[in-house]
């Protein structure tokens, strides 16, 4: 019985040391995937808000064209009009 009561005493020992290694060298692992993950989500913000502002600008160069083409067309229709008038 010594040496089957042994081997389950190495059984349990080798159980519980590797359980404790695991949860060691886990814990690191998290704080090296959180660093990563946390660089990599400032990144992503970063080149978001990049897109963002180069999105914008165009949009408010697309208005200003429009704006700039209603307002010369609209003086052209008024000029047509005054024209027709004779005014």
């Amino acid at each position: 019985m010594k040496k089957g009561g042994n081997f389950f005493l190495g059984l349990i020992l080798g159980t519980i040391a590797g359980l404790v290694i695991g949860i060691i060298l886990s814990t690191k692992k998290e704080n090296k995937m959180r660093n990563i993950l946390e660089k990599k989500t400032e990144e992503l913000r970063n080149n978001l808000q990049k897109i963002g502002k180069k999105i914008g600008k165009k949009v408010n160069r697309i208005k200003s064209d429009i704006e700039e083409k209603w307002k010369k067309n609209k003086i052209d229709k008024i000029d047509k009009v005054e024209e027709e008038l004779g005014t």
